[in-house]
């Protein structure tokens, strides 16, 4: 049953998971009440990691962009896409070593970091996240390597990304246009899948009944959170929620972060691990 009141009646929550576009800041613009209240957590003892299907950010790109709005976290505090993008290849096809990129630099940067080669000659691999500078080569390179037999991984679904004026199209919007050419749908490494969930859990090391998740998308942030076990909190201040009734409905329904209560006492027990 999801609470949309200002009274909700808050279960003991010892850890956080949350997203970051769209719950922290909305394109270059930090959410004020989001930093006041993981600033306020930080205080409290509550250990929380942040997990974000952008794979245009290193972990340390988001450390400092948080610090210039007043939340001081170490690295190991955010797990990105591109980083599970890359585990994923090493894990699940360690055979493989030339992988086609689409994306970021940061994105290229996980694959390197791993040991694979980023390559556009005769890819085993085509990993695809947000790319700004989309191009029809960029497409067609990666139409025709999946069509020959390349593997085909997407860092996230997201069709759409909160900015401070709007909207932007997301890396899911991109990935769709690929598998709707080649006919051939993506192994998806971000929220809805729960890869990330458990990483950042583990690095919580918080129980998973008294930890939540909190995001702005109930077919990502949401869905991940339910299928790993954990209480789920949307928060309205992010891309609007539209009605799907396939999808599983958040616990909580909030307008800001400040309605989330995290009592000092809830807090006391665990410590943010670092990895």
């Amino acid at each position: 049953m999801v609470s949309v009141s200002s009274n909700i009646n808050w279960p003991p929550i010892e850890g956080i998971i949350s997203d970051l576009d769209g719950v922290v800041y909305r394109g270059g613009t930090a959410i004020a009440d989001a930093i006041e209240a993981f600033t306020r957590w930080q205080k409290a003892g509550v250990p929380f990691c942040f997990a974000t299907n952008n794979s245009t950010h290193t972990p340390e790109d988001v450390v400092g962009r948080l610090r210039g709005s007043g939340l001081s976290i170490a690295p190991s505090q955010v797990v990105t896409s591109a980083i599970t993008a890359a585990e994923l290849v090493r894990t699940n096809y360690p055979h493989l070593t030339r992988i086609y990129v689409i994306g970021a630099p940061s994105l290229v940067t996980a694959m390197r970091d791993v040991g694979l080669e980023v390559t556009d000659r005769a890819p085993e691999a085509v990993v695809m996240g947000l790319d700004r500078d989309i191009t029809h080569e960029k497409l067609r390179i990666a139409v025709e390597s999946i069509l020959n037999g390349a593997v085909f991984i997407g860092t996230n679904p997201d069709l759409l990304l909160p900015t401070a004026s709007g909207f932007e199209p997301g890396a899911g919007a991109t990935i769709a246009a690929v598998a709707a050419a080649t006919q051939v749908q993506p192994s998806i490494v971000g929220k809805p899948q729960v890869p990330m969930i458990e990483t950042a859990l583990s690095r919580l090391g918080t129980k998973r009944g008294s930890t939540i998740m909190i995001g702005d998308q109930v077919p990502t942030d949401i869905q991940a959170g339910k299928r790993a076990g954990l209480a789920t909190v949307l928060v309205t201040t992010g891309v609007p929620t539209r009605q799907d009734p396939s999808l599983m409905a958040p616990d909580f329904i909030v307008s800001s972060l400040r309605e989330i209560e995290v009592s000092a006492t809830r807090a006391a027990q665990p410590r943010q691990r670092r990895a």
